[in-house]
């Protein structure tokens, strides 16, 4: 009977999350989810700013069209690395002035500017697209840019195996070698249809 009774619980709480549009995460990192609408919003920004796009080096196609596998996992791998270097700024001993950030944050706009070409393309991204991107550099630089070049594998390898990352299938798998989120296709081979990047 308790048999019975815990399928009969385990097929409602499926058939529940199946009817509020439930998904599994992205990816998580130690636990902490990367969900679908932070990938679908990473994409759909790419989409609308096609400068921002090629300053990333990513080939997003137009709206409607199928999304390459390997632009996910690029998407991807960016959100994993800003999680894993984020909280490993955040336990380290290495973190900056407020001053010394300022001054790297207000470098980094800089440099998007320069990439972008104009000033007015910048303002039209979304200040936490830009908190993240600047985020980023800030804490790969406070905790990388004093390693000697001889010791830099060592310390990125030891830096980033010591997160627990999982990927949802749909996207590929993590490498943990390369640390980065690896397509099941081949690059440039089928993709990932923009509909499994859309909350329903």
């Amino acid at each position: 009977m308790r048999r019975i009774l815990s399928a009969v619980l385990s097929l409602l709480l499926v058939a529940g999350l199946a009817g509020c549009g439930w998904r599994p995460p992205a990816a998580t990192v130690n636990g902490a989810e990367i969900t679908t609408a932070d990938l679908q919003a990473d994409l759909t920004l790419m989409r609308e700013n096609p400068e921002l796009a090629a300053a990333f080096q990513l080939a997003v196609p137009p709206e409607g069209e199928p999304v390459p596998s390997e632009v996910t996992a690029n998407l991807l791998t960016l959100r994993i690395a800003e999680a894993i270097l984020g909280q490993s700024y955040r336990d380290s001993d290495k973190k900056l002035a407020a001053a010394e950030e300022q001054q790297q944050r207000t470098a980094v706009l800089q440099d998007l500017t320069a990439a972008l070409g104009s000033e007015a393309l910048v303002a039209k991204i979304p200040q936490g697209f830009l908190t993240r991107l600047t985020d980023r550099f800030v804490h790969s630089n406070a905790l990388l840019s004093d390693v000697p070049d001889e010791d830099f594998a060592a310390v990125v390898t030891d830096l980033f195996g010591g997160f627990e990352v999982t990927v949802d299938p749909r996207y590929g798998t993590w490498d943990p070698a390369n640390f980065e989120v690896v397509p099941d296709a081949p690059p440039g081979v089928g993709g990932t249809s923009s509909e499994l990047l859309v909350e329903e």
